[in-house]
This record gives C-alpha cells, structure tokens and sequence, in this order.
C-alpha cells in the first residue's frame, strides 16, 4: 500500500495535490527542479501520496480515508523519513495538507505521538514592485548576483552558507544556474543578505531570503529581495512568497517589496527529535 515513486510517476500527481498547488514546492518537485522524496499509494494509479522535499516540507493529499496509505506512511516516517532528517540536523518539519478531511487522521495516525501543534503561514501574491535597490544599497556594500562563478568564490569567508541553500533546494549547482537565480548583499569578504530561488516552475519562482544577524536593521533584505523580484520580473516571470505567521520580519519585506494579498493557511509542525 506504499511505494516510492521515481520522477517518471511524478507528473500523476498534479491532480490529487491541486488545491496545495499555491506551495510552489509541489510543481517544483513534478517538474524536477526539486530533489524529493514521494511516496504514493500506488505508482500508476496514485490515490494518496505524501511528497517531502528533503528539507523541512512535507505535503501529504489524495484520499484520507485510506487507511492502508495513512499506515503504511507512519512506517515510512519512523524508518526512512525522520532518520534521514535526524541525520542532517533538520530540526521540525512541516505537514501541508488539503482540507480538513486530513486533521483527525493526522492528530490520530500520522503525527500521533510526535508533538506536532498546528501553526499558520502566509502566502503572498505578486502586486508591483515598490523599491529602487540600485540608488539604496548602503555605503560599504555591493549588490552582486548569484553566478556560477561567485558561489564558487571561497574567498568569501560564509560563501559555504548560501552554497548550503543551493545544495537543500536543487538538484545540482548547474540547475540553479539554468533554472533559478538569486543575488546577495556583500560587504568586504563577507555574504551578508541573500535571496534567492527556492522553488520553481514555469514561469513561477518561490524565494528564499536570509540576512547575518549582525548586517540586519540596514535594509538589506529588502534591497536583495528587490533585486531578485527584479530579475524574475525581467525574465517575464512572477515571484511569490510564503512564511510562518510570526515571521514579522519576513512579512515587513514583502511589503516593502511588493507583495501583496496574503493567505493565511494552517500546517502540521512537529520536532524531529522528539
């Protein structure tokens, strides 16, 4: 009643995963631009399946009631899924789901036991960009954008954490390369605000933005976010963003940025640890 699927069999899954499709996470795995794991009932015929992008998302869709699947997916978690993630120090994951068909058999089967709580993200949709980076990046610091080439700058004495990014969220540095996009904030040898692709498809990009706590309260996330949102929107393309709830950080930029129109939806967060 369970079996890993291989990329092949990904495209099957479109229909059963399309009201979660606003998570970018999902087409970005079908399209395979995202390194997963997938699991599904049945490879040919899917009629549940759980899709985990191998850092700290999991969505799970098709039919709750199958009791089999929802089983067979405890095992799963116990022996392949959280192991895996204990082992690369992946602290809490998070279960998307589709409607409220899923929350008994979540709380009761699938997260019994693991102390998962219920949290709220925000997606934010696309309105229209509202800063000029290029005459707001503060004295000291340089707009540069994420070519092959700089991430693989050693010199640059925290390159390896934005190289740690492009390594969770694609497949190869090549496919970043061809694919995503992304620019940082640098000030002497140090990458002190960076933002880029975390998912893709089509002509739809998800970001990603972090800055060093010790370069915040200077505008660079908002500027290196402007500059990504800016080339995405050069390419003819739309930027999107998710975060949790209580990022107000998070939020604070995507406002300034351009984002607008936010949902709220509800997910499943629980430590691998415990």
């Amino acid at each position: 009643m369970l079996t890993r699927l291989t990329q092949d069999h990904y495209p099957l899954l479109r229909p059963l995963f399309a009201s979660l499709r606003y998570n970018f996470v999902v087409d970005s795995v079908i399209d395979g631009n995202t390194p997963a794991w997938v699991y599904a009932d049945d490879a040919s015929r899917p009629t549940a399946a759980l899709i985990w992008d191998i850092q700290d998302a999991m969505l799970v869709a098709g039919d709750a009631g199958n009791q089999g699947f929802n089983q067979a997916l405890v095992g799963a978690l116990d022996t392949e899924v959280l192991p895996d993630a204990r082992r690369r120090g992946i602290p809490y994951l998070s279960l998307h789901y589709p409607d409220n068909d899923w929350d008994n058999v979540i709380e009761t089967t699938l997260l019994k036991g693991r102390g998962a709580e219920q949290a709220i993200r925000r997606y934010y949709q696309w309105g229209q960009l509202k800063v000029d980076w290029r005459h707001s990046v503060p004295a000291g610091y340089a707009m540069r954008r994420l070519t092959p080439e700089l991430l693989a700058d050693t010199s640059f004495e925290n390159m390896d954490q934005v190289v740690g990014w492009v390594d969770s969220f694609w497949r190869s540095h090549a496919a970043f390369a061809e694919t995503g996009f992304g620019f940082c904030a640098v000030r002497g040898q140090t990458v002190a605000s960076w933002c880029l692709t975390v998912f893709a498809s089509g002509r739809d990009f998800e970001l990603g933005l972090a800055t060093l706590p010790e370069h915040r309260n200077q505008g660079l996330a908002t500027l290196t976010a402007a500059a990504s949102v800016e080339h995405c929107l050069s390419l003819g393309a739309t930027p999107h963003w998710h975060c949790w709830e209580d990022n107000t950080p998070s939020q604070q930029v995507a406002a300034k940025v351009g984002f607008e129109r936010s949902v709220q939806y509800t997910v499943y967060r629980f430590p691998v640890t415990l």
